[in-house]
């Protein structure tokens, strides 16, 4: 009965065809993530502090998830026109949220694990050999993706093509790991492609080593996915990283350091010798104690909570790093006169208020990219051309056209039609190869269009309506608005 009544809210809220659905595009926007904060603070925690923000303006809440693993637990939101926000919750005062927390060995970013019930749990987060992430927050989205993966597949079913997923502190690591789990679903084509993913993880912890990192901003290129700090948080400072040798690519110069050194003339190579020891040997002591603690001896404080849960072995690294493309919220000198850094209160600058109040300090429509706008653009100005556009192109002259919400762009030569994938960043752009039909065109226009086009890495917009495509600060081609 419960899931009929979310199926019927979903229906009203989602249920308009994909033509009238708002285009979810690529980069940071300061009101998306106010009204995501704004949700966020209703999920994780009580009435009291929830009601201490204002109430979110877009979306309506159509589901609240039970609580699973760790003391976790996620709303689903809804806007009415076409896009859906996961908003999950922090950390909280429970014992078993803390422990999440702690439980820090790194396992396998590919792999799986046994939860409670016998409830086999299968993942891909990077396909990279090498990437790992933390064993707690795992544990935590794992508990949560079956319910998570049901509610999309109505969410999608009822007309929803836009994903929001926003989370503070420890619901902002798990979004990093919810984010790599559907992003790879897609490449494994067991979620639509058509479904645009875009996150904002706010004040949240390092959620794995650097190849983790590496491959998840590969995934989320273009203005996809967030990493908003407040420079006073240390919360996002954490967990202890600690790098050896191992954490290196293969090809580096400190794994054949010993032998280089052996190569040196006597006393250098016994005082080389006695430094990369102590450096190399401490870091690795360190590592194998951060398991012991943090894997072992949590995980059994774990197993008692959750009786049952098998979990992958841990990797020989504790390397964490960053991920997604970071937003800093500089605190400054008028920042701390409100919210000391010299207060007893360890939480002081990681709650939403002082998030908040940074981000009210951006300008009004802060964004981290120029967005190219849908529809048609007709070339007028092609570099290096010998000869008048009006001459390279009798017929007619060649255009783009951009559809921002399905990262695709199609058009004209002036002489066939083409269309293939496009990605946006900041003010970047990359066209990846396009299919073409396959007409005889006289003369080297097309050739020209097309080698601009996959040779552009930038692009530039002006008030009057045109857009530039450049080679890094070169101007390839100039377009007029149609």
């Amino acid at each position: 009965m419960k899931f009929a009544y979310f199926l019927i809210a979903l229906l009203l809220l989602v249920g308009r065809t994909t033509l009238q659905a708002q285009t979810l595009l690529p980069g940071f926007s300061k009101a998306e993530y106010t009204e995501l904060m704004r949700v966020s603070a209703r999920t994780t925690f009580d009435t009291v502090y929830a009601n201490k923000h204002p109430a979110p303006e877009r979306f309506r809440m159509v589901y609240r998830s039970p609580v699973s693993g760790l003391d976790n637990l996620w709303d689903l939101w809804a806007d009415g026109q076409g896009t859906a926000a996961i908003s999950i919750r922090g950390t909280t005062k429970k014992q078993e949220s803390w422990l999440e927390n702690f439980y820090a060995a790194m396992v396998p970013a590919k792999g799986s694990l046994v939860l409670p019930g016998n409830t086999h749990f299968s993942y891909q987060l990077a396909p990279q050999q090498g990437a790992a992430v933390h064993m707690g927050w795992l544990i935590g989205m794992a508990s949560m993706a079956g319910d998570m993966r049901s509610k999309i597949d109505s969410a999608y079913r009822a007309g929803t093509r836009n994903l929001l997923i926003v989370g503070h502190s420890q619901g902002g690591a798990i979004a990093y790991l919810l984010t790599a789990y559907l992003l790879q679903l897609q490449q494994l084509r067991q979620l639509p492609a058509y479904l645009r993913v875009k996150t904002y993880c706010s004040a949240a912890p390092k959620p794995g080593n650097t190849q983790f990192a590496y491959a998840y901003e590969a995934m989320t290129f273009g203005g996809w996915a967030f990493n908003v700090v407040n420079s006073a948080d240390w919360v996002p400072e954490s967990p202890f990283t600690i790098q050896t040798i191992s954490d290196f690519n293969k090809q580096n110069p400190f794994g054949g350091a010993k032998d280089a050194i052996r190569k040196v003339k006597f006393p250098q190579r016994l005082a080389l010798m006695h430094v990369y020891n102590r450096l190399d040997k401490t870091t690795r002591k360190a590592d194998k104690t951060y398991r012991k603690y943090l894997g072992r001896m949590i995980g059994k404080q774990v197993a008692k909570l959750m009786p049952g849960l098998d979990v992958p072995d841990y990797v020989a690294s504790n390397n964490y790093a960053r991920a997604g493309t970071p937003v800093v919220l500089l605190a400054d000198s008028a920042y701390f006169a409100q919210y000391s850094d010299t207060s007893a209160n360890i939480w002081i600058h990681h709650l939403h208020a002082p998030y908040l109040l940074l981000l009210d300090r951006l300008a009004p429509n802060a964004t981290a990219m120029q967005s190219i706008p849908d529809g048609s653009w007709e070339l007028s100005f092609l570099a290096g051309s010998p000869q008048p556009i009006a001459e390279l192109y009798p017929g007619r002259k060649p255009s783009l056209q951009f559809d921002a919400a399905n990262a695709r762009v199609g058009g004209s030569t002036g002489c066939n039609r083409f269309s293939g994938g496009v990605t946006l960043g900041e003010k970047s752009i990359h066209f990846a190869a396009m299919a073409l039909t396959k007409m005889y065109c006289p003369g080297e226009g097309e050739k020209r269009f097309l080698d601009a086009l996959q040779q552009a890495n930038a692009f530039a917009l002006t008030d009057s309506g045109e857009l530039t495509l450049l080679r890094d600060q070169e101007p390839l081609m100039r377009l007029q608005k149609r």
